[in-house]
């Protein structure tokens, strides 16, 4: 079983209620609130700043998706009913079997599924993708960042990502190193389904810019829409 692509352009990080604007308004369809204490754009899941921002995005028509790393499955199912999540993001050293009790508990899940930067071949990346896959959630790839699992702006090798989705049936999402620069020439070559940023909207780091995520929003649109045209 495999799960549908969750969104087309995630703004990761968000930390204001000037960030889901700027997001709504430039054609983002999902936030994500960064629930990983050492990241600079960690937000407390317990605090009532992210029940707020998940329920004025609900009302913006955004989806919310909350990122954790290493967290207990119970804390996180909790966690997302507690803030309204419409998915969680496991983003650390997760196993499918924690993926498939969230599930089991009513919980959509979005795999991070982190990659060498270097070239892979298609059965490489899908070794690593299928059981993500078999458990039922979406598939987002990222970067391997190490230590700090994301958010650090490396980008992976597109190419490679290209030739395995060509041969994927499923719905995928792409990140890492993402930016307005760079954003349709990624969908181009990778031809993912979806876009996930969070430092390359951002000015200064950790904060982000409104002209940099409507700039982000356009180019990846355009790419989309390219990529899909019928």
């Amino acid at each position: 079983m495999s799960a549908a692509s969750p969104f087309r352009i995630k703004i990761c990080g968000v930390k204001r209620s000037e960030d889901l604007v700027a997001a709504s308004e430039s054609g983002a369809d999902a936030v994500g609130l960064n629930f990983f204490p050492p990241s600079v754009r960690y937000m407390d899941p317990l605090g009532e700043q992210a029940r707020s921002l998940a329920a004025e995005a609900e009302q913006l028509g955004l989806n919310v998706v909350g990122l954790f790393v290493n967290s207990d499955v119970d804390s996180i199912a909790a966690l997302t009913e507690r803030v309204r999540l419409t998915f969680v993001q496991l983003h650390g050293d997760e196993t499918p079997a924690a993926a498939s009790r969230l599930r089991d508990a009513g919980v959509a899940v979005l795999r991070a599924v982190r990659l060498p930067r270097r070239a892979l071949s298609p059965a490489e990346i899908e070794d690593r993708v299928a059981p993500w896959r078999e458990v039922g959630a979406a598939i987002l790839l990222d970067a391997d960042a190490g230590s700090s699992y994301g958010g650090e702006g490396v980008s992976l090798d597109w190419r490679s990502i290209g030739a395995w989705s060509e041969q994927a049936a499923d719905h995928w999402i792409l990140a890492g190193g993402l930016g307005p620069k760079d954003v349709f020439r990624a969908i181009q070559i990778a031809k993912p389904h979806g876009v996930d940023v969070a430092s390359g909207v951002e000015a200064p780091r950790g904060t982000k810019d409104a002209n940099l995520v409507n700039a982000f929003c356009l180019e990846a649109e355009r790419g989309l829409q390219e990529q899909f045209r019928p």
